[in-house]
């Protein structure tokens, strides 16, 4: 086949889940035999490339346009068009001309769209080709719950406002009627509670190549660790939980006890924490695998988000014990004490937190029996074949 993907940032691994997710889709598309191009807008211009030559690194782009006006577009699509902000920002006129100028070259057995960027292509019909439409997770779900935990009035009334124009905006993207992904069970009942249709549910995958266990590490050591990009609202929120309300529990426990906050753009919040002793807030780091394989517990406390946690997936293969809350495994499908210790209250996280410290068995069993099972589940091959699967089956929903 040959597949068109449309993003709204740039693939790339590492980067935020979007850019993994579509990166890996593309990657393993190729790897299949699949041809596959990409459109994606930079600061001012729009690119349209080979995947191939992404994946090989060598960044040979096929045709790029001028972006015009983008700071009008995207305050008429805000003020004007009700669309939400983190849609708004996304709004490039340009593309649905660049983009039947392309199709106008090359044939498209599927056009891969995500969800940010549908708006710049209302009423776009290319004959011949398969609409699809990426969700990669229930926007309107992740701020329902962050309106919940929201203690700020200003934060409320934002978060609020928002919510509003997402469920608006899914709505307009239920009315496409295209075929649409999403990357967990939890987040399509959402939608499907919302009368979308024709959601299919398409995990990440795991490269369990990269995320590998490390046998050279024999002794862990006594530390906590969280990571993901630091500046996105429910990692920020679940950053400050763990240091505040389960870290400096055990620490008065166990005194050598330390914390590991591991990832990009920590916000001013997240860089306070790292004045209270024991804990570091790395910011970027090239290579997140030395902080978790060395760490003995991963401690992942969101009590807001939506879609599949990458950052669960990469623990487990890298052969983490990990205790989390309940929304973090509704992507995942762990079961409590199986793969994972899962829980929602402060207290709980502590008393699992300090279960795992102490009994090391218990947390190598678990630590076996998650891998195992993102192993089986979130493997590349299952996951791509579920997605060559929505591309080609008949509309018979």
């Amino acid at each position: 086949m040959k597949i068109l993907f449309i993003t709204h940032r740039m693939p790339k691994v590492p980067g935020k889940g979007d850019q993994v997710r579509a990166f890996q889709q593309m990657k393993s598309l190729v790897k299949k035999g699949h041809t596959v191009h990409f459109l994606f807008q930079e600061k001012d211009e729009a690119h349209w490339c080979c995947a191939s030559s992404l994946i090989e690194g060598s960044g040979k782009e096929k045709q790029k346009m001028k972006v015009k006006n983008k700071t009008l577009s995207i305050i008429r699509s805000f003020l004007l068009k009700g669309y939400p902000l983190s849609v708004s920002l996304h709004s490039f006129p340009v593309l649905k001309a660049f983009l039947t100028s392309i199709t106008s070259q090359v044939h498209y057995d599927v056009i891969h769209i995500q969800s940010k960027v549908l708006h710049n292509f209302s009423s776009l019909n290319i004959p011949n080709s398969t609409m699809v439409v990426d969700y990669i997770d229930a926007i309107s779900l992740n701020l329902e719950r962050r309106y919940h935990w929201a203690k700020n009035p200003l934060e409320k009334l934002a978060v609020k406002g928002e919510l509003g124009r997402m469920k608006k905006y899914e709505s307009f993207i239920r009315d496409q009627g295209v075929k649409t992904i999403i990357t967990s069970p939890a987040d399509k009942e959402f939608l499907h509670s919302r009368r979308a249709k024709q959601v299919n549910v398409v995990p990440n995958y795991i490269d369990l190549s990269y995320f590998h266990l490390n046998h050279s590490i024999e002794d862990k050591k006594k530390a906590l660790v969280f990571t993901g990009t630091m500046n996105y609202a429910p990692n920020v929120d679940a950053a400050m939980r763990l240091v505040k309300d389960i870290y400096l529990p055990l620490r008065e426990k166990f005194s050598d006890l330390e914390c590991w906050l591991v990832g990009a753009y920590p916000s001013a919040d997240v860089q306070k924490l790292s004045k209270i002793s024991g804990v570091m807030v790395t910011g970027f780091v090239e290579d997140i695998r030395p902080w978790q394989w060395k760490a003995a517990v991963y401690v992942c406390p969101l009590r807001f988000g939506a879609g599949q946690q990458n950052k669960i997936l990469e623990a487990a293969a890298l052969g983490c014990s990990i205790v989390m809350s309940n929304i973090t495994n509704s992507g995942i499908g762990f079961t409590h004490n199986e793969e994972a210790l899962i829980c929602e209250q402060n207290k709980e996280f502590v008393e699992h937190t300090e279960q795992l410290l102490i009994n090391r068995e218990l947390a190598a069993k678990l630590a076996g029996r998650a891998r195992e099972f993102v192993a089986h589940r979130f493997s590349e091959e299952v996951v791509t074949d579920r997605l060559i699967s929505t591309y080609t089956k008949a509309d018979n929903y």
